[in-house]
């Protein structure tokens, strides 16, 4: 990604608080650098309309062969819409808006190729700076027209609609895409499904979108057809129908479910509380369903996991004397911290010698492990689980997080500890599990470069998730290992238990406490937690905050072996 793409996405993410948004426009200004009002715009957009049915109506303007008029068109009515919603929370749009306004009308800005919308776009900004447009009566209509209000999403399309039958001649052609001419104010991206031409199911769907009311437009999605649900079923009904259709969606772009549906349910159920509640679970390994070999957009989501996998592997073996280096350093700091420090040991059990003092705990509290056991200090008693945070806002070092965990399961397995590594990201109101090797699995540390970042990161659930996981693998002493950019942010929010029913967005303070709560929680009952920092140094005074002392801060790549190593060796000390 260059740098003004990544300053781009950078800008849009920020703006629409919400790093699982690709979007499907980039803005530039005319010498091709990210421009800094317009990206705003793009991100504000998605922060306030249901930008899913947005996506599905700009699908449907890409069946006619002028479809970059109508999306330039169409883009400056929204722009006003999300201008009014932020002012108040950005006060700086004023001057950000104003001043793009001026470069406008002072021919600053690169020209559009159709003379109308040059019309239009200088007219629409003359109003911003309170100018009175001297345009033709026709040109003057669709102006007033592009003025959305305080419309919802459904309505802005409906409108939008009016406008193109008012004014235009809309033809159904061939599906088309071209990844933003020189001259086109807001470039259009690649997204998935861009390769492919739209099924004739797709096209009946976006006329659909055109023809119909509001009320119809409501249940068209881009990369899902939703069926109308009756008004007059049981909300439970409902709710069951929007799971299943979710559950289906992830399935797709994920792979295919490792756990039975039951099983998923009742980790749900005892996971899914609380901060998280209303939220679901989905464990994968990343195998994609039959089902879906005909389906573009996950042919799609495959094809790019196959090149991650092939941009981690080749990242490494570039890098092969060095990192093979670092995995010799870490297996040998490893194994002598065991060989000074691991002796036997009396600890609880669930058989052995009765502990008479603790019998109480059994009565009342139902604790099994009433008994003293001598424990030979083994490598058999100890595992090591990896988590990786594959949010978006980690696509910038995927290769290097790939490598470092990579790193670490190898040194583990050459010391004979059982090792577990898996991923997490979240999506819509799912946090998906992706496993990339089992304790068993010795000779599956490879399977780790399929890693892949997307959507945004829920920690606190991930984290919950991982410990309740090892709690039931059976052993006795049991190490995590987090490698996360400590940014805890999800679209979906925390719901409140008051009387008024208020949410808050799982992000900033909400987030951070939540993470360093299951944090602290996993700790006290006997778990070590780790967390490897692969995040930027504004982030680091909250990783101290979620992880006290036990975490690591890598600055210089060629010590990775060193610092993690005394990482592990002070935790080894300790169990």
């Amino acid at each position: 990604m260059a740098l003004d793409d990544k300053r781009a996405l950078n800008i849009i993410w920020n703006a629409s608080d919400d790093y699982s948004f690709q979007p499907q426009f980039k803005a530039y200004d005319e010498k091709g650098q990210a421009d800094i009002y317009w990206n705003y715009i793009i991100g504000a957009v998605n922060k306030y309309y249901d930008y899913t049915l947005l996506r599905a109506f700009f699908n449907h303007l890409k069946t006619d062969s002028q479809h970059e008029f109508y999306e330039n068109l169409f883009w400056l009515g929204l722009e006003k819409c999300a201008y009014d919603k932020g002012k108040k929370e950005r006060p700086v749009l004023h001057s950000l808006r104003k001043n793009y306004a001026k470069k406008v009308l002072a021919g600053e800005t690169e020209a559009f190729d159709d003379n109308l919308l040059n019309v239009l776009v200088n007219a629409h900004f003359a109003r911003a700076l309170g100018k009175s447009p001297r345009i033709s009566m026709n040109a003057l209509n669709i102006l007033n027209d592009l003025d959305f209000g305080d419309a919802s999403t459904e309505e802005i399309i409906s409108k939008m609609n009016l406008i193109i039958k008012k004014y235009f001649r809309f033809n159904y052609g061939q599906y088309e895409v071209k990844a933003g001419k020189g001259k086109v104010r807001i470039q259009k991206q690649v997204q998935q499904g861009d390769e492919e031409q739209l099924s004739d199911m797709d096209l009946e769907t976006m006329k659909a979108l055109y023809m119909d009311s509001a009320e119809t437009s409501r249940d068209v999605y881009y990369e899902e057809i939703r069926q109308k649900e009756d008004k007059k079923p049981v909300k439970k009904v409902k709710a069951e129908k929007k799971d299943d259709s979710e559950r289906l969606y992830i399935r797709k772009y994920f792979g295919a479910s490792i756990l039975t549906e039951q099983k998923t349910h009742l980790m749900e159920r005892t996971l899914c509380t609380g901060n998280h509640k209303n939220t679901h679970l989905h464990f994968t390994r990343g195998e994609f369903d039959q089902e879906f070999e005909n389906d573009s957009n996950a042919l799609y989501y495959h094809k790019a996991l196959k090149e991650q996998r092939e941009i981690n592997l080749e990242h490494f073996n570039s890098n092969y004397i060095k990192y093979k280096n670092s995995i010799s350093k870490l297996t040998n700091r490893i194994r002598n911290t065991m060989l000074a420090y691991f002796e036997s040991y009396t600890g609880k059990s669930e058989a052995g010698r009765l502990n008479a003092p603790k019998i109480w705990r059994n009565v009342y509290l139902n604790d099994k492990k009433v008994f003293t056991k001598v424990y030979n200090n083994d490598i058999g008693n100890l595992s090591v689980d990896i988590l990786l945070d594959a949010s978006a806002s980690q696509h910038e070092r995927q290769e290097t997080i790939a490598a470092e965990a990579y790193i670490i399961a190898e040194a583990f397995t050459r010391c004979q500890i059982p090792v577990k590594v898996y991923s997490f990201s979240s999506l819509r109101n799912f946090t998906v599990i992706n496993l990339y090797r089992d304790y068993e699995e010795t000779d599956k540390n490879d399977a780790i470069f399929n890693y892949k970042t997307t959507g945004c990161n829920r920690d606190g659930l991930a984290i919950r998730t991982a410990l309740h996981m090892m709690e039931g693998s059976g052993y006795f002493k049991k190490i995590l290992i987090v490698l996360s950019d400590c940014r805890p942010n999800d679209t979906q929010c925390v719901p409140d238990t008051g009387a008024r029913q208020e949410q808050t967005k799982y992000a900033g303070a909400t987030g951070i406490i939540d993470t360093a709560f299951e944090v602290k929680k996993g700790i006290n009952n006997g778990n070590s937690v780790l967390c490897v920092f692969t995040g930027e140094d504004e982030d680091l005074s909250t990783a101290k905050k979620i992880y006290g002392h036990n975490f690591a801060r890598i600055y210089n790549p060629d010590r990775f072996a060193e610092i993690v190593g005394v990482l592990m060796q002070n935790q080894l000390k300790n169990l």
